[in-house]
């Protein structure tokens, strides 16, 4: 450990510190979420042998692992390797991998109580949720489909998460339908009769149906109060939702700090500004180590400790903090308060970066200025620059407009160098070997060669006055540089960028204490009345663009994922009204997900929010396609449409609340951020896999709640209406 190696070095003199050592986080993530996976294991089991008993319990349990191995053989055939999209994809799927196995289970339990031998339990139990349970999974692999076509980089980040779904939701399907009846059909014992349930559960199935037949007796009342309650919930959030985020802001290990000097700046210097900061860095008591690397800031952390981009004026000082759990405060607050104490550094743009999951996004506030005259587009940067500055939660504001780095430059008078018999060519050799100098042989040492370069004495070519001196010869006469140039101070530009042909300016700036969106909002409304001179554009970019293009993209993944399904279910049920009232409790399930949104104060993530809300669009149909199955089912048997729509809603009550039930346990410890540490046998406590998918999680968790109740009432409600079944032909 670093206190180990700081102790030897007592003694030694000397110390080895291993840095951007990305094994320790590595580990960390995943013991992170493989402790997410083991308590949601463990509640979904718990619950299971609560609703279904030991021995049943037991039959559905069994699919997690079997599925799970299916899922991990198939991913490494693949060359898919466990990160960090891939783990959490395996705990969204962890309370989905049992829910075929629950219907199926459920469904021979009831054979079985009803006298039907091991065998035709079995297969009868089985066959009679097939359709329902393969159309289920289909409706569910339909939403995660149209993710895997993510182009970009954020496509390369997230395609692994419906590409791990697809994989693992298949695998338990073929364990649903092969594996689980024939564990049934050789292990399950029936004790009795159907009148043997838990007499709870009776209770509630009873106080269930009374419920459902007022909903049935007041069609238009019930589907006016859920549809209202949408309505309400989308005017609340208007007015106390907490912002837009791109992605969750995690607490970070790691941050950057980069030292901008003027262009030109000595490296000395540097060093001198860069030594300022590490004192101040000293007073941080979870700041563990801090390097820095003088004339080569920028890039990654491997670019800044081992090597950058060779400017002078440029340079980084990369700070570790340390172990979350022995952290007096939350990082986040560290980085406010150095930044604080930055601040009064003068001499250089100084920014702190702090360390960023998930893919690069750019920065929170990119203002583009476009035009001709590079000169004019730095006056309106510095303009623009001090105006976003102002904005309430802007910090970290600069540019990259390079005002250039001092530079001497001789001014060769054609003229006069003509008379002199010289050209500008013979000139400016004799300049560039003066100052810069000229290879004239070699050393050798053994095998080793060194160049030897000849030049002027360092005291011969530090003024300008030392350039004028300068002898150019030419056939044996010497002639004074100063007699045929003139030498004059001046400054280049450091570097002029362009885009679309243009010559364009950047102003960045990073956001504290508010949503990057909120920031940004305020940001265009301050620009809106800035004057422009004519040719000259104003274009935001960054993480906006990102943003714009994720939300894009999800946009039409929602709609194709829709579409999908609908036709899944067209199929399924032959019925296009069928179809549309199983649709419909993917749009009422949004009252859930933004209830979530204001009980959690969560901002509506485009990333994780957005893919939140198309995985449910897949799983709250799974429970509405094996009721409104069983309501045909029923009716083809004879029982009017009434008693069917109630007797389906009685009898399928246990396997819909359940499958729900053990969906939500499975993502409760990443959503609620509260899991076990197995390892150290410790409770854990808002960990960075639950600041940064837990988004996601509330989204799913609150909008399947919700989706649940409506699958239950809302759903049986729009069946009553819109419904025209055909007769049933009595056998010839």
């Amino acid at each position: 450990t670093h206190a180990d190696l700081m102790r030897s070095a007592y003694f030694s003199g000397n110390a080895l510190v291993v840095l951007a050592d990305q094994s320790q986080d590595i580990r960390l993530m995943v013991s992170d979420l493989e402790n997410n996976i083991i308590s949601g294991l463990l509640l979904v089991v718990a619950v299971l042998f609560l609703f279904l008993g030991g021995r049943n319990a037991f039959f559905v349990g069994a699919a997690i692992p079997l599925s799970m191995l299916i899922t991990f053989a198939v991913l490494s055939l693949a060359g898919i390797t466990l990160n960090m999209v891939v783990l959490f994809s395996l705990i969204l799927a962890l309370g989905m991998l049992v829910d075929n196995a629950i219907v199926i289970v459920e469904n021979i339990y009831r054979h079985r109580q009803e006298g039907r031998g091991a065998d035709e339990g079995a297969w009868i139990g089985t066959d009679e949720v097939a359709m329902p349970v393969i159309a289920s999974t289909l409706t569910t692999l339909c939403a995660f489909a149209p993710m895997i076509f993510w182009p970009d980089i954020m496509g390369e980040f997230m395609k692994y998460l419906p590409i791990t779904l697809i994989i693992t939701l298949t695998s338990s399907l073929f364990v649903g339908l092969v594996i689980t009846p024939t564990l049934c059909a050789r292990f399950m014992k029936v004790g009795g009769t159907q009148q043997q349930t838990s007499p709870t559960l009776l209770r509630v199935i009873a106080v269930y149906r009374r419920f459902l037949t007022g909903a049935l007796d007041r069609p238009w009342i019930t589907l006016s109060t859920a549809f209202g309650l949408l309505a309400v919930t989308i005017v609340l959030y208007g007015f106390l939702g907490h912002g837009v985020e791109f992605f969750p802001e995690v607490e970070p290990r790691k941050a950057y700090i980069d030292v901008r000097a003027p262009s030109g700046t000595s490296l000395d210097e540097s060093d001198r500004l860069v030594r300022r900061i590490e004192e101040d860095l000293r007073a941080f008591g979870d700041v563990e180590t801090f390097v820095a690397n003088v004339g080569g800031g920028g890039g990654d952390i491997f670019t800044a400790l081992f090597g950058g981009s060779g400017e002078t004026h440029n340079s980084r000082v990369s700070v570790d903090f340390v172990a979350e759990e022995n952290r007096g405060q939350s990082s986040l607050l560290t980085i406010k308060e150095i930044r604080a104490q930055l601040r009064r550094l003068t001499g250089a743009e100084v920014e702190i970066e702090q360390e960023q999951d998930g893919p690069p996004t750019g920065a929170p506030i990119s203002v583009e200025i476009s035009g001709e005259d590079f000169a004019v587009l730095g006056q309106l940067a510095a303009q623009v620059k001090r105006i976003v500055a102002q904005v309430p939660g802007a910090v970290d504001v600069k540019d990259d407009y390079d005002r250039g780095r001092p530079e001497v430059r001789v001014h060769i008078d054609r003229e006069s160098a003509a008379l002199a018999g010289l050209d500008t060519r013979m000139i400016a050799t004799t300049v560039r070997t003066a100052i810069y100098g000229a290879e004239a042989s070699e050393y050798r040492v053994g095998e080793e060669e060194y160049d030897i370069r000849v030049r002027f004495q360092a005291d011969r070519r530090l003024r300008v006055e030392d350039l004028e001196r300068i002898m150019v010869e030419k056939e044996g006469r010497l002639i004074p540089l100063g007699t045929v140039a003139r030498v004059e101070t001046g400054a280049g530009w450091g570097g002029i960028r362009r885009k679309d042909l243009k010559r364009m300016v950047t102003i960045e700036g990073k956001v504290e204490g508010r949503t990057s969106d909120a920031v940004l909002r305020d940001v265009q409304q301050a620009l809106a009345d800035f004057a422009l001179p004519t040719g000259y554009l104003i274009d935001y970019s960054g993480e906006k663009e990102e943003q714009e293009k994720a939300a894009a993209f999800l946009g039409k993944a929602f709609i194709i994922a829709l579409f999908a399904i609908a036709l899944v279910l067209v199929t399924q049920f032959d019925s296009l009204t069928l179809s549309m009232t199983v649709l419909s409790s993917v749009i009422l399930s949004l009252v859930g997900v933004l209830v979530g949104l204001l009980v959690t104060a969560t901002p509506f993530g485009i990333i994780m929010t957005g893919v939140g809300v198309i995985s449910l669009a897949g799983v709250v149909v799974n429970n509405a396609i094996v009721l409104i199955d069983y309501i045909r089912q029923l009716h083809q048997r004879g029982l009017d449409r009434r008693e069917a729509i109630l007797q389906a809603g009685a009898v399928r009550f246990r396997p819909v609340v359940l499958t729900a039930i053990t969906t939500i346990l499975g993502l409760i410890p990443l959503a609620a951020g509260i899991s076990f540490d197995f390892a150290n046998f410790s409770w854990e406590i808002g960990g960075r896999s639950s600041q940064w998918w837990g988004p996601m999680g509330v989204a799913v968790v609150f909008g399947l709640a919700f989706a649940t109740l409506l699958t239950l009432v809302v759903v049986p409600t729009i069946v009553s209406l819109v419904w025209r079944p055909r007769p049933v032909q009595e056998p010839v």
